[in-house]
């Protein structure tokens, strides 16, 4: 956002180097009060009519408090119907029960038979009128509520419209950008650009996934100091064993003794169980930071949460002897075998919480983790005070790549949170929902981020310069393009027989055309074919019988349909409304038939071709 200033000195390069403290003491506040500014910058730029959308909204929130009384005692009404309902009926049944007893059993007192009777029909006819009367009151009720939720969509209309022009000013990529203007340690792209992609590609191997059963959903790059990331957000596509089931009845009779000498014919019932097992399509989403740094580029590792971080001081110790014990079997195992390569460290407790046993480079593992990073990381693990979010990371390091896998952020709504979320009639509500907004982004991101942060020598090690030479060929990235045919229908993709719950989109680049870059999403997705098999089974009869069960076989299909996005000249959504409605776009877009709406987001626009 425009005008929008840090003033990162505040932030001394030692902070860096104890990265739980650096958030605790400093970052948390300035997210937090950077948010609030941000806010406030927003509301002056949209010139928000403050005073009018409260008292818009207060008289909003005592009309709905009105009508929320009046629906109480209107529920209270329609049961006390229900209940005259139901009482004129028992009336009914006993005028009907009297009438009965007078006619077939002649024994029975005639003061009852008949005096419940008229009894009876004197409260039917006395309960029609009260029902009656129940039902003007209800009426009339329902009038009034009316009438109160007329005036209360009045005021919320004036509420919406005082909000208009501040709702119109969200866009998905603003806590990003408040991020960065507020951390020295991240700084976050608009887009995950081409020139980005080529540097992580070119320097450290970097490639977007070609695989039908991996989907972009969202991507986010930028670099920690100098050094790239990016966090990818994919749809994922695997296969997993389902049981069908399919039962039988068999009846059949045999012959048992009666106790007395004899026999007798009883008949059997037993209901016959069979199963089919087939492969059928499962899908999830997964988010992975994906960081580049050349800082010992022949080492690689693993280590996944060992369950441990949040153990008190008693079990964590207990934990870490019997690992150690553990730890001096590997080692002198390595030692018989003649290995040299495993060496332990003397941080035990580092050992046990991070460990990383299947690290294939021992010089460089030490080079990486020096005492202060092997601190920082059992403070991230352990985190005591709970600042952040424990030891919720995987981290495999391949070479020059590292792998982050964050537990808090797997289905996570901040990551690609959209301003649909923000919008809101109300000023208060919208202004909370903001900060909560960002001040969750921001600890996300960083405690994503923290593992890296806490090794000092990635932060020290600066790659060289990177000289993009523009031979990219394309204007927006295969993830970006991926990302932005999801947040399209899939209906407008996906093969007209798909049965299977999801659809994983892959972008192929086709040819760029000025500023748009022309795709082919293939839609991958699977047609069930109804199958119906015959398994035999042993019954209490003695005989074998085949049970039917259905089942469904999925195989795979694929639909390709011509996809557009482009870079928009506009960087702020309402900018680029404007430019759309006016038809600032129709030159460009009428080379196309577009078969959908042309979507926005994060400075790109996108559509669906017609064929």
């Amino acid at each position: 956002m425009e005008n929008f200033t840090r003033d990162e000195t505040t932030f001394e390069g030692s902070d860096l180097l104890e990265p739980l403290n650096f958030y605790k003491t400093q970052l948390k506040d300035a997210f937090h009060e950077n948010g609030e500014e941000y806010f406030k910058k927003l509301t002056e730029k949209a010139q928000t009519d403050v005073e009018g959308n409260k008292e818009a909204c207060k008289k909003y929130y005592a009309e709905t408090a009105k009508i929320s009384t009046l629906n109480k005692d209107l529920g209270k009404k329609k049961g006390l119907k229900g209940f005259y309902i139901f009482l004129m009926i028992m009336a009914a049944i006993l005028a009907v029960v009297g009438i009965v007893l007078y006619f077939v059993v002649p024994n029975f007192p005639i003061a009852v038979t008949i005096a419940v009777p008229i009894v009876m029909v004197g409260a039917f006819i006395g309960l029609i009128f009260a029902v009656k009367a129940i039902k003007k009151v209800i009426n009339n009720l329902n009038e009034v509520i009316a009438k109160h939720q007329k005036v209360a969509n009045e005021y919320k209309a004036q509420a919406e419209q005082t909000m208009a022009s501040l709702n119109a000013l969200f866009e998905a990529n603003m806590a990003a950008t408040l991020m960065s203007k507020t951390t020295p340690v991240v700084d976050l792209d608009r887009e995950f650009d081409p020139e980005k992609y080529s540097y992580l590609h070119e320097k450290y191997g970097y490639e977007t996934s070609s695989s039908i059963d991996e989907s972009v959903l969202f991507v986010q790059s930028g670099n920690i100091l100098g050094n790239p990331f990016i966090f990818e957000k994919t749809y994922n596509q695997n296969m997993r064993d389902h049981t069908y089931t399919g039962t039988l009845t068999i009846t059949w009779t045999e012959r048992v003794s009666d106790g007395k000498g004899g026999y007798r014919t009883v008949v059997r019932t037993q209901v016959l169980t069979a199963h089919v097992t087939a492969p059928e399509p499962a899908y999830y989403t997964k988010t992975t930071l994906i960081y580049g740094n050349g800082a010992a580029p022949k080492l690689s590792f693993s280590r996944r949460p060992t369950g441990h971080g949040s153990d008190d001081d008693k079990k964590l110790e207990k934990y870490v002897r019997d690992f150690d014990k553990e730890l001096d079997k590997r080692v002198e195992k390595d030692l018989k075998k003649g290995g040299k390569g495993f060496t332990r460290l003397h941080n035990e407790q580092f050992e046990a919480l991070f460990n990383a046993l299947d690290r294939d480079n021992e010089t460089e593992f030490r080079l990486l983790f020096t005492p202060l990073a092997q601190k920082n990381m059992v403070n991230l693990i352990r985190d005591p005070e709970h600042v952040g979010y424990g030891d919720d990371f995987s981290f495999t390091k391949r070479k020059e790549l590292n792998y982050i896998g964050s537990g808090h952020l797997q289905g996570s709504r901040y990551l690609d949170f959209g301003p649909e979320n923000l919008r809101h009639f109300d000023y208060e509500v919208c202004h909370k929902n903001f900060i909560d907004y960002c001040d969750q982004y921001c600890k996300q991101i960083y405690f994503a981020l923290a593992p890296l942060v806490a090794i000092p020598l990635y932060q020290q090690h600066k790659t060289r310069e990177y000289i993009y030479d523009g031979k990219f060929g394309h204007n927006v990235t295969t993830a970006e393009a991926e990302a932005a045919a999801n947040i399209h229908d899939w209906k407008l993709f996906k093969h007209p027989a798909t049965r299977s719950l999801g659809v994983i989109l892959k972008s192929r680049f086709n040819k760029v055309n000025d500023t748009v870059d022309e795709c082919i999403i293939t839609a991958h997705s699977f047609q069930g074919i109804d199958r119906l098999t015959y398994v035999s089974v042993y019954g209490g009869d003695g005989k074998y019988h085949q049970v039917p069960v259905h089942w469904i076989e999925y195989n795979r299909i694929q639909k390709d349909t011509p996809f557009a996005i482009g870079r928009a000249k506009e960087t702020e959504y309402p900018d680029f409304s404007n430019s759309y409605r006016d038809g600032s776009y129709k030159e460009l877009l009428s080379r196309y038939q577009i078969s959908d709406t042309v979507l926005y987001k994060k400075g790109l626009f996108s559509f669906v071709k017609k064929d």
